[in-house]
């Protein structure tokens, strides 16, 4: 291997910012990690840096003198496609930051940040630019989101971006889609991962507990408060609160959401000590808090403070290329647990799994399979374990008239045959009622056909 073999095997980062000493300390990071390093104050140093070529990872402020950190995006990824971008910025930018993002920028980390969350956002970066985190999501950055659509693609690659930012985050969609999954993934891939998770159900709890809840409470302040008790808020301080069904608060409850949100401060209930802690907050809604700040049922400084970055979860039927592959995910998950050995789903089962609307959406199919392992008597998922009122079969008979007399070979291929038809000719789901093989089945209708070939005979 040459000498340029090894200098283009090592990442080569460009640090783009106007503050000499930020750029000079972030260079001895990542000069200490092993990485080349080249330093530019502007972007007329930077594009020349670009130019000569071979710069994998481009780190840039928002704000530069003369040409800013959007316009210089979009230099670099003309000049150099694929030099990854990361871009630093305060946190009143984080809209613009979002907007680098859709220009080409593969994350953004918001000032002031700890030294781990840059390197977290440039590791992902590299490992764009090597190939690792391939556009069909091979990798896995997040295993809990499962599927390789294109707009579980996009969710996936958005909630990996902005993981390693502080930014408030909003998750929407419908019931059942995996909202709280997201949170799950943004928790885990940020600084805040070795902090708590905290989840709290804003429509689970009366408005009179759910104060108390969030804020947490003084002895005596209220009847039955017998000791102090600490809120979600305060358990949640130096990770991340998941706030689901954020529109069922009430407009008081919104309120003290909001100053939260602003300073960090808020009372316990029975206290007048302001408490201040550092929690990031993601939010989930099943409504559009956009509708309801225009019906006025949601306070429209609250909603623009929780949608600094939004993403939103498809239904089901818009994606339901994963359903395959989410089913199969279920069904290894529910086969470990209950201890059954289930090779797959039957393709007729497949199919009706796949053309149903799922109106409950991946939590309706989770629970169907669930179901469908439980009554599994053979080897394959068949309709016959799936719901009568998904697959259309309620009308078909659920018993078999055999009449006294009838010998036992004709009477097991009646009892077959009528299986077969009550599955739709699926013969492993057949199987699968009967308690036996799909090999003993066609055993069992071959010698019944042979039997009835040598009676006509003998007749």
């Amino acid at each position: 291997m040459t000498n340029h073999d090894n200098r283009d095997a090592v990442p080569h980062v460009l640090v783009v910012d106007d503050n000499e000493s930020m750029r000079t300390a972030l260079g001895k990071s990542l000069t200490r990690r092993g990485w080349r390093v080249s330093l530019a104050g502007n972007g007329r140093d930077a594009m020349e840096r670009v130019r000569e070529g071979g710069v994998h990872l481009a780190v840039l402020d928002l704000k530069l003198p003369g040409m800013d950190g959007i316009e210089l995006l979009k230099s670099v990824k003309a000049a150099s496609p694929t030099t990854e971008v990361v871009m630093i910025t305060a946190y009143g930018n984080v809209e613009r930051a979002v907007e680098a993002m859709k220009l080409g920028a593969v994350d953004f980390v918001v000032k002031p940040f700890q030294r781990a969350v840059l390197m977290r956002a440039l590791d992902h970066a590299r490992a764009r630019q090597c190939g690792a985190v391939s556009e069909t999501g091979e990798s896995r950055p997040c295993p809990e989101i499962v599927g390789d659509s294109v707009v579980i693609r996009d969710v996936v690659n958005l909630t990996v971006r902005i993981a390693a930012s502080n930014v408030t985050v909003l998750v929407h969609g419908e019931s059942g889609t995996g909202k709280e999954l997201v949170a799950d993934a943004i928790h885990r891939l940020s600084a805040r991962a070795d902090g708590p998770l905290v989840k709290v159900s804003c429509a689970a709890l009366p408005e009179a507990l759910l104060e108390s809840e969030l804020f947490g409470h003084e002895r005596g302040a209220f009847t039955g408060a017998l000791a102090q008790r600490k809120g979600r808020f305060e358990v949640a301080d130096g990770g991340t609160i998941f706030l689901d069904e954020i529109a069922q608060l009430s407009d008081a409850m919104q309120a003290k959401l909001l100053r939260v949100l602003q300073d960090g401060g808020f009372e316990r209930l029975g206290s007048s000590d302001t408490r201040r802690v550092d929690v990031r907050v993601i939010a989930a809604s099943n409504v559009d808090l956009k509708e309801a700040v225009a019906n006025g049922r949601f306070r429209k400084d609250l909603f623009y403070r929780l949608n600094v970055v939004s993403i939103r979860l498809p239904p089901l039927r818009e994606r339901s290329t994963d359903i395959p592959q989410l089913a199969d995910f279920f069904l290894k998950r529910y086969c470990e647990r209950d201890g059954k050995r289930i090779m797959g789903i039957a393709h007729d089962a497949l199919e009706c799994l796949t053309h149903f609307e799922w109106p409950g959406n991946v939590r309706e199919l989770e629970n169907v399979i669930e179901r469908a392992v439980v009554l599994a008597r053979g080897d394959r998922i068949g309709l016959a374990e799936l719901p009568d009122w998904m697959t259309g079969i309620e009308g078909r008979p659920h018993h078999v008239c055999i009449p006294i007399g009838t010998p036992l070979r004709e009477a097991e291929r009646h009892l077959i045959e009528a299986h077969l038809r009550h599955t739709g000719g699926d013969k492993s789901a057949a199987a699968g009622l009967l308690g036996i093989t799909r090999r003993t089945i066609y055993r069992k209708l071959d010698n019944a056909s042979n039997s009835h070939d040598h009676g006509a005979n003998d007749r």
